[in-house]
């Protein structure tokens, strides 16, 4: 069986912003396909306001889907603009996302991360924005490899990170190989982690990059004036034995 996993860059600006504060992106309801889902390890379902699906390889999203993962699952999704998301078992997360003219990549984008953890490479694009909702946090990534959890723990493989904790306004950087984690009461501990730390963060998502065979998927597209136009994406699949 051919499982398809996606591996590329991803653009550039990232927030991290408290529910409560999840009303700075607005984002009208669309049947625009806004990124794809590609699944590892079942079970991973998404679901809206009329359906409940279970995701198949090349499983597109729209505004407002919910991608939950089971507590075997791991999922990777691949926005149009060739952001990546790497989903942790037992997570649940909400897709928001606002489109170009074109529709062919993603303007603004908000993920609400409910329950379990992210994994995403960030390389520098400044015309896109993207934000993920967690607990209390507001954070923005420089270019970076990073983690987050949804109890507020922020870890930087490479890169940099700045984050306000909102409860107190506090700011935060955080550097190659740091980390965040932030209580209820808003208590901040950070620090550097270790060669073998890093390692553990990291390892959780190695199977979705493990022994991948590098491939090309091409996107079509129709602008509002009638003009057709391809996206090419590099996508990365891997071959499992039934």
């Amino acid at each position: 069986m051919i499982v398809g996993l996606l591996a590329a860059a991803i653009f550039v600006y990232v927030l991290f912003v408290s529910p409560a504060e999840q009303t700075t992106m607005q984002f009208e309801e669309s049947d625009d396909e806004i990124a794809y889902v590609r699944r590892y390890v079942p079970a991973v379902t998404i679901s809206n306001v009329s359906t409940d699906t279970l995701v198949t390889v090349g499983q597109s999203l729209v505004t407002g889907d919910t991608l939950t993962t089971s507590s075997a699952g791991f999922a990777m999704v691949l926005f149009l603009d060739e952001t990546i998301t790497r989903v942790s078992p037992s997570s649940q997360l909400v897709i928001r996302s606002a489109l170009n003219q074109d529709k062919d990549t993603n303007l603004r984008t908000q993920i609400n991360l409910a329950l379990g953890a992210l994994f995403m490479d960030v390389n520098r694009r400044g015309d896109t924005e993207f934000e993920i909702t967690t607990t209390n946090t507001v954070a923005s990534v420089k270019g970076t490899r990073f983690g987050i959890t949804s109890d507020d723990y922020i870890w930087v493989e490479e890169g940099e990170v700045e984050v306000t904790i909102r409860s107190t306004g506090q700011i935060v950087n955080l550097a190659n190989r740091m980390f965040l984690e932030v209580d209820q009461d808003g208590t901040v501990e950070s620090g550097e982690l270790t060669d073998v730390q890093l390692s553990e963060l990291s390892s959780e998502y190695e199977i979705l990059d493990r022994d991948l065979i590098e491939r090309e998927m091409r996107l079509q597209f129709r602008s509002r004036q009638g003009q057709d136009a391809e996206e090419r994406l590099r996508i990365f699949e891997q071959e499992e034995e039934n």
